[in-house]
C-alpha cells in the first residue's frame, strides 16, 4: 500500500511526521489528498505545550493537531453521490497528506474555482472571526477595539470596518503585526507594549472608551486591561480560548458601570440553522468564501509562511519562542 504523512505531537513540545498507509474509502466515505492546511496557532500551540492540561481533562499524547484542510477528492465509496473525483473541497481535517470524510456528515464543502487554495484555507480562522462578531453583534457607528493582531484578529478588524465601526482600533505588542493591522483597515493601532494604551484608546474615542473590544490575546492580564478602558455600558467578548483565571473586582470594574463580558467558542456555533441561532458555521465559512471572491476582505499580507510538512518542528519550536514573524502559516503538501 502506498504510504501517507501526517503532522503528530507524540509528546508535549515535540512535532515530528507520522507515516502510515493511505486509507481506503468505505461507503459514504471520500478519500481526499491534500494540497494545503492552516495552522491555527493560539490551539494547536497550546496543545504543542501541554496548557489545556488539566486534573478533570488532562492532555493526552499523541496527537495529531490542525483542522483546516484544503485537498482534492481522491477517491469516493459507494453511495457518494455529491462528490466527484478531482473536488476542490475545504474540510476540517488534521494536518496530514490523506485523509478519509464522510459525505454528509462531515465538514466537505466544494470550493469555488475562481477563490486561490490559501486564501481557501485561512477560512476556518475567519469564521472564528465571524462567530465572535455574531456573539455581540455591532452596531453601525460604535467604536472597536481589536486586542491581539494574530489573523483572527486581523479578520475581525476588516469585518468590524465592514459593518460600519469607527474608529476600529488595533492593539498588539508586536509592531510587524501593527503594521498588518494597517493594511487590515484598522484606524489607530497601538502598540500597548510601548504606548499608554488607555490613554490612546480614550483619546480616540472621545474620552468616553470603546463600545466594543475584542480579546483575541487568549491572556489574563490583557482581559483585566480592557475593563479600564470599555466604555461604560460597553461590551468585551472573549474569541477564542482564554485558559487562565482573571482577577475581577466585579462590583467596581463591571457592576458599577454596567459593562457586558461574553465569549464564543467555535466549536458551540451551531452546524443548522435556529429562530434562535441563525448563525452557523457553514453559513459563516460561505460568508467569508464569498467575501473573498468580492474583494471585501484581504488575506494576501496575512500569509506569512509557506512551508512543507517536514518544516512542522521549526514552526511549532518558532510558535512556542514567540512566533513574532509569524501571521498565518500553511503547509504544502503538493
Amino acid at each position: 500500500m502506498p504510504s501517507a504523512l501526517a503532522i503528530v505531537f507524540p509528546e508535549k513540545e515535540r512535532a515530528e511526521l507520522e507515516e502510515f498507509e493511505v486509507p481506503r474509502p468505505a461507503e459514504g466515505e471520500v478519500l481526499v489528498r491534500t494540497e494545503v492546511s492552516c495552522v491555527s496557532a493560539g490551539t494547536e500551540l497550546s496543545v504543542y505545550l501541554g496548557s489545556y492540561d488539566d486534573e478533570e481533562v488532562p492532555q493526552r499524547y499523541p496527537v495529531r493537531p490542525g483542522y483546516a484542510n484544503i485537498g482534492h477528492v481522491e477517491d469516493v465509496g459507494a453511495d457518494v453521490h455529491g462528490l466527484e473525483v478531482g473536488d476542490r473541497v475545504l474540510t476540517m481535517a488534521n494536518h496530514s497528506s490523506h485523509y478519509l470524510r464522510r459525505e454528509g456528515k462531515d465538514v466537505l464543502e466544494v470550493i469555488p474555482d475562481d477563490v486561490h487554495s490559501d486564501h481557501a484555507a485561512l477560512a476556518v480562522l475567519a469564521q472564528v472571526a465571524l462567530s465572535g462578531l455574531q456573539r455581540h453583534p455591532p452596531q453601525l457607528g460604535q467604536s472597536a477595539v481589536v486586542s491581539g493582531q494574530g489573523v483572527i484578529g486581523q479578520f475581525l478588524l476588516q469585518f468590524l470596518k465592514a459593518a460600519g465601526c469607527r474608529p476600529v482600533i488595533a492593539a498588539d505588542i508586536l509592531d510587524q503585526r501593527l503594521e498588518k493591522s494597517g493594511v487590515s483597515g484598522a484606524d489607530l493601532t497601538v502598540n500597548v507594549a510601548k504606548d499608554d494604551a488607555a490613554a490612546a484608546i480614550r483619546s480616540a474615542t472621545g474620552g468616553k472608551g470603546a463600545d466594543l473590544i475584542y480579546d483575541c490575546t487568549r491572556t489574563a492580564k490583557t482581559l483585566e486591561s480592557h475593563f479600564k478602558v470599555a466604555a461604560t455600558r460597553g461590551t468585551i467578548v472573549i474569541v477564542g480560548g482564554l485558559v487562565d483565571t482573571v482577577p475581577i473586582n466585579f462590583f467596581r470594574d463591571f457592576i458599577l458601570r454596567e459593562l457586558t463580558l461574553t465569549g464564543t467558542f467555535q466549536p458551540s456555533v451551531p452546524t443548522e440553522a435556529t429562530p434562535r441561532t441563525p448563525w452557523t458555521q457553514q453559513g459563516n465559512r460561505k460568508i467569508y468564501l464569498d467575501m473573498l471572491r468580492e474583494g471585501n476582505v484581504r488575506t494576501d499580507h496575512l500569509i506569512t509562511h509557506k512551508v512543507k510538512p517536514t518544516d512542522a518542528p521549526d514552526i511549532y519550536d518558532m510558535l512556542r519562542k514567540g512566533g513574532q514573524e509569524s501571521l498565518g502559516i500553511l503547509f504544502d503538501w503538493s
